[in-house]
């Protein structure tokens, strides 16, 4: 009787105990795929500044639009463009109620607006790295070009390439634009060396994390096996 009466205390306890190792793996489990895909996160974002730090220097060249396209920009992609004007046709990546992005193609001063002129879009993304104002809708582009053309001033960001589909878009907006010249003037703040240290260390971190979850996630599944 004593011995059923144990044996039933015992079981019951190693019923409890293999509850609580289940929700210990559980938990461990999760939290090894939330730190991964932070990590993984925080990737791509440190990766972005650092491929936009090493493409220029902190001080941006400033150079009018006509002689950019005539003459490059060279190693320094970091530069303040003057001398130009915004065209009409807007580009839009992808058109929603509120807007995320948009590319302005601009023009040299005293050129003509069409495809053989246009060689540079003025991207505007909807993020921290920003150096222009929101553009959330079309009452805001419509009101930042007329302020533009009322007090032209310089724009300063980055020059990289386009994706095929900016270029696809660009080249329907006008027809003959010389596809392989296109280039894409990213309107944002030039990323400076503390900020991406940081962002790669709170990525070394959160894998070092996932890693002690992992090692406590297989230490659990062995204990439960015993």
């Amino acid at each position: 009787m004593r011995w059923a009466y144990n044996s039933a205390v015992f079981e019951v306890k190693k019923g409890n105990s293999g509850r609580h190792v289940k929700k210990k793996k559980a938990f461990y489990a999760l939290a090894v795929m939330i730190l991964l895909g932070a990590g993984l996160a925080l990737f791509i974002v440190a990766a972005e500044e650092q491929s936009v730090m090493s493409s220029g220097l902190p001080a941006a060249d400033r150079i009018r639009l006509h002689d950019l396209i005539r003459q490059g920009s060279g190693k320094n992609k970091h530069v303040e463009l003057v001398d130009f004007y915004f065209g009409k046709q807007y580009i839009y990546a992808a058109k929603m109620v509120q807007f995320r992005d948009v590319y302005l193609p601009v023009f040299p001063n005293g050129e003509s607006e069409n495809a053989s002129n246009l060689q540079i879009l003025l991207w505007i993304r909807n993020d921290r790295n920003s150096n222009e104002p929101l553009v959330e809708s079309q009452q805001d582009l419509d009101r930042f070009v007329a302020e533009f053309n009322r007090r032209p001033r310089s724009v300063t960001g980055i020059l990289r390439k386009p994706i095929d589909k900016v270029r696809t878009l660009t080249a329907d907006a006008y027809p003959g634009t010389d596809r392989q010249s296109l280039q894409i003037l990213w309107a944002r703040h030039f990323p400076d060396r503390q900020s991406i240290n940081v962002l790669w260390g709170i990525l070394t971190l959160c894998l070092a994390a996932a890693a002690a979850c992992a090692v406590a996630y297989r230490r659990q599944s062995r204990s439960s096996r015993i």
